[in-house]
Formats: structure tokens, sequence, C-alpha cells
């Protein structure tokens, strides 16, 4: 059995030090293809990729007005940052919820707001 340093669990939140690059050394270890299959995904990613993630991404702003009005009035302050076990297990700030959901605010600027779809890429 691996030997684990278990931690004095005090009560207090501890927020790990932002480390850039700390999860640079972890891979993907990609399924079986036959699970992959029985979970319906996909092997490789498809030609037509962007396209779907678009329309996927639209259905989901339709669907749920919530995740427009938080891309909407997100002050990127951080104060998520010390909830998100990503962050906390890796100490990468490319991990925190302010970056991820930065990635998420450029495509939605680009693509589906009057402004992206007037100047296309300086809205983001």
């Amino acid at each position: 059995m691996a030997d684990f340093e278990v931690p004095e669990l005090t009560g207090e939140i501890i927020i790990p030090k932002v480390t850039p690059g700390a999860s640079r050394h972890i891979k993907q270890f990609p399924a079986k293809p036959e699970l992959m299959e029985l979970n319906k995904f996909l092997g490789e990613k498809p030609a037509d990729w962007k396209e779907k993630f678009l329309l996927a991404m639209e259905d989901i702003l339709k669907k749920y007005k919530s995740v427009r009005v938080f891309l909407d009035i997100c002050v990127r302050c951080g104060s998520c940052t010390d909830k998100c076990h990503y962050f906390i297990a890796t100490g990468d700030p490319r991990n925190m919820p302010v970056h991820r959901q930065e990635l998420m605010r450029s495509v939605y600027r680009k693509y589906f707001t009057t402004a992206g779809k007037l100047i296309g890429g300086l809205a983001s």
C-alpha cells in the first residue's frame, strides 16, 4: 500500500501558492477505444469541431440565461479560487476558475455578442 501524507484538518482553508506551470507534467491517459465507443466519446477530433462547439454553446446560452449572465458579470476578482478543487490540487494559475472562464468568455464575446459579430476578434 502506498504511503500518503494525510494533512491534519484544522478547519482553516489554506490556499496554495500560485505556481505557474505546476501541472505541466500531467498528461492525459486516454481510455481504450472500446470504452470510448461504449460511452459515445469521439476517438479523434472531427474536422468540423469548431462549428459543433459553437452550436452547442449557442444551445447552452439559449437554454440557460444564467450562463450568459455569469459570462457578462464576472469581474475576475478571484474569490472563487479558494473553492476550486482543481486549483487547490495543482496550484497552477491556468486551473483557476477565472482563467478557465476567460477561455469561454473570449469565445462568447467573439461569436455571441453584438460587438463580436460586428468587429470579430477585436471584441475579445
